[in-house]
């Protein structure tokens, strides 16, 4: 058996992935994104935790490598046509928010600390990115996408994606090779990054469609992912042939792709590959951290974190102001941008590699942008919170949604939160207020909520559908949640949501079909009322004691009927016992 030719690798790539599915599984279990999970692997095996692998060459390789996926599903994240019908947000805001932040940030290093042009520019330009895919993917689950201030942050993050772009073409210029003036490189570069655009833009448009459709016509899933694969590799090499970063390339082929009519296929089909790959890139980041540095150095980690966070939110809050904004929407657009980003774990991976950074500051950078985007996550869904408390230090007026919202007591616990306020739920209010239970009830039709308040009880404007609202109505302390929808789908899906974000009250689901009740139980409610079957056995009941039947003998029935729904339900109903 002839020996292998690269063992060391071999066995490195194995402990790689075994720390990586070790950690995924863990932070899964502690509700942490993945992404943490492949930096604390790569941090844990590399040569700054236990050494069990070395940043060689072949780790190196595959790295870059998922440094091209992640660039590709960006690229297909990235929407021209959001981008025209946000063009105020993203070339006013955006180009304003860059503009401040790139120069706040630029001048600290470069006058404040003295650091070079190079390592100026590429670590302010990180800081000054901030999570396209995180920030989506959070005001998408919170269902707050369509409101104005996250407008306004897409349109910045679209901005800011164009940014990335300019800078993966600039950062091989500052390296200093070739004994050119960096005025002359930089020509050279964007030069360069000019024809690629031209290229890959024609090939996008007049190219790719045809072979998408040939492949198409052959139905294979394998041609069509080798097809992807080849289309990705491709643009990679001609980006680096050019002398600029293999992502570039990559990033400019998703954005074709993702204009095209082909790309949710090319999104799934991709996904083992991008995932895996991607993993390994995130992994080799946490492999350039030095956790012996960031020990001595904890508190200067700390504070770059707090800095960045603080900085970022001031500056897009003014931007929002100079544009126009209330100064509600303008915190919580900074609020929600405050972040780092993947572009910047990129960039400052970059850099390194072409020793625009030194180590130490690459690994205090990564560490600072890797900080912000743990935190990130709650920063987005408490955004309103956040920018009510900083409205209030800053003697704010509150805005009339601001006021309605505050109409919900602080500190209401051990209550009911009672979703529809209609007629059965101003029965069940009342017989919650006659028995001293504490509720906070919720209706979108104006008309009830003005009737609810003269009646003196607690509601306010909204709907269940907002996984938001239910939050802000201290579901953690809830004890009992009772919640009517317009559709199964929208039903299960709050449901979901709220299983998944760790709240375990019990929930009641009202629904008009009784056929819905597997779904609903399988989805995370406890008990869910079919009100047709009961107003059905309500009627059949009155109508058999008009006829003369007394009591004794109409409840048995009405009380079998129930139970024989229950049995039916019960053994429809998934086991979840055992999950």
């Amino acid at each position: 058996m002839a020996e292998h030719l690269y063992p060391s690798f071999f066995s490195e790539l194995l402990v790689l992935l075994l720390a990586s599915l070790a950690s995924v599984l863990l932070f899964q279990r502690l509700r942490l994104p993945d992404i943490l999970a492949y930096l604390f692997a790569g941090g844990l095996v590399g040569p700054f935790g236990f050494g069990m692998v070395t940043n060689d060459d072949n780790i190196h390789f595959l790295s870059e490598l998922g440094l091209v996926f992640l660039m590709f599903e960006l690229g297909l994240e990235f929407s021209v046509r959001q981008l025209l019908h946000l063009s105020r947000a993203v070339f006013g805001l955006g180009s304003l928010q860059m503009l401040l932040t790139l120069s706040a940030f630029a001048s600290v290093l470069f006058f404040g600390l003295g650091w070079p042009v190079g390592a100026t520019l590429v670590v302010a330009g990180s800081m000054a990115l901030s999570s396209t895919a995180l920030v989506i993917r959070e005001l998408r689950s919170l269902k707050l996408i369509n409101r104005h201030h996250a407008q306004l942050a897409v349109g910045v993050l679209i901005f800011q994606d164009l940014a990335a772009l300019v800078g993966l073409i600039l950062v091989p210029a500052l390296a200093g090779n070739g004994g050119h003036a960096l005025h002359e490189q930089l020509l050279q570069v964007i030069e360069k990054g000019g024809i690629l655009v031209v290229i890959l833009v024609g090939a996008g448009k007049w190219l790719l469609p045809p072979i998408f459709h040939e492949v198409a016509r052959s139905r294979s899933e394998e041609i069509f992912v080798l097809t992807v694969l080849v289309i990705i590799l491709l643009s990679a090499w001609l980006t680096q042939t050019f002398g600029l970063s293999m992502a570039l390339g990559a990033f400019l082929t998703g954005v074709m792709l993702g204009e095209g009519e082909f790309r949710h296929q090319v999104e799934t089909d991709i996904r083992p590959f991008k995932d895996i790959l991607m993993g390994v890139f995130f992994a080799s980041v946490g492999m350039q951290i030095d956790f012996g540095l960031l020990a001595e150095d904890g508190r200067a980690v700390l504070l770059g974190i707090g800095l960045l966070i603080f900085a970022k939110s001031v500056v897009i809050t003014l931007a929002a102001r100079l544009m126009g904004e209330s100064a509600t929407t303008a915190s919580k657009t900074g609020i929600i941008l405050a972040q780092a980003s993947e572009f910047g774990l990129a960039l400052i991976t970059l850099g390194a590699q072409l020793n625009v950074l030194a180590p130490r500051v690459a690994s205090l950078a990564l560490a600072i942008i890797v900080g912000s985007l743990v935190l990130a996550p709650w920063l987005i869904r408490y955004n309103f919170e956040i920018s009510q408390w900083v409205g209030r230090l800053a003697g704010q007026k509150v805005s009339g949604r601001d006021r309605e919202l505050s109409r919900i007591p602080p500190h209401l616990s051990d209550h009911i939160i009672l979703a529809g306020y209609g007629r059965v739920g101003q029965m069940i209010a009342k017989f919650l207020k006659n028995n001293g239970i504490p509720f906070i009830a919720m209706d979108p039709d104006g008309n009830r909520i003005k009737e609810g308040r003269a009646a003196g009880d607690p509601v306010i404007y909204g709907s269940c559908a907002r996984i938001d609202l239910l939050r802000r109505c201290h579901m953690e302390r809830a004890r009992l949640a009772i919640l009517t929808f317009k559709s199964l789908n929208e039903a299960r899906r709050i449901i979901t949501q709220i299983r998944q974000q760790g709240y375990t009250l019990p929930i009641v689901v009202r629904t008009q079909n009784e056929a819905d009740h597997a779904q609903l139980i399988e989805a995370g409610a406890d008990y869910v009322i079919p009100e047709m079957l009961e107003s059905s056995l309500v009627i059949a009941a009155e109508v058999l004691n008009l006829l003369g039947y007394s009591k004794t003998v109409v409840q048995p029935q009405i009380d079998a009927e129930r139970a024989l729904h229950a049995q039916i339900k019960q053994s429809a109903a998934p086991d979840r016992g055992d999950d």
